[in-house]
């Protein structure tokens, strides 16, 4: 079994360009040829800030929200949210897919495994530019 991580710096959500992108890598590289520490950080570029509200919906906010509170199996977020449970699942998947939420395999007394879903990070950092 894998053991989630949990990021230590920070993650931020944001629209930019790609020669913004390379621009920052080149700055964090040269940090790291002057031997500076980095920090660990983790970002989500969208280039179009449409695309970065269209992915960050209310639903995905919520569930940010209830996850970051308390770490469950997607089940029992589904219960606690009032959604059904495919697409809570959907939203999950998505969020896991851009690097937002991990799920880990627990075991579950008398019932083998289930999977808890957890944030990566303590916060998210959400900057948009038009």
């Amino acid at each position: 079994m894998k053991k989630l991580r949990k990021h230590k710096g920070s993650f931020e959500v944001k629209t930019g360009t790609v020669d913004k992108f390379f621009e920052d890598i080149k700055t964090t590289m040269r940090a790291a040829d002057r031997g500076e520490p980095l920090e660990e950080r983790h970002t989500l570029i969208f280039e179009d800030p449409l695309e970065m509200l269209n992915f960050l919906s209310k639903a995905k906010i919520e569930l940010i929200k209830i996850i970051r509170a308390h770490p469950d199996s997607i089940t029992n977020i589904a219960k606690t949210l009032k959604r059904n449970r495919a697409a809570v699942y959907r939203d999950i998947s998505k969020m896991e897919e851009f690097g937002l939420v991990k799920l880990r395999e627990e075991v579950n007394p008398g019932h083998g495994r289930h999977k808890i879903v957890e944030v990566v990070a303590p916060a998210f950092k959400l900057e948009a530019y038009l």
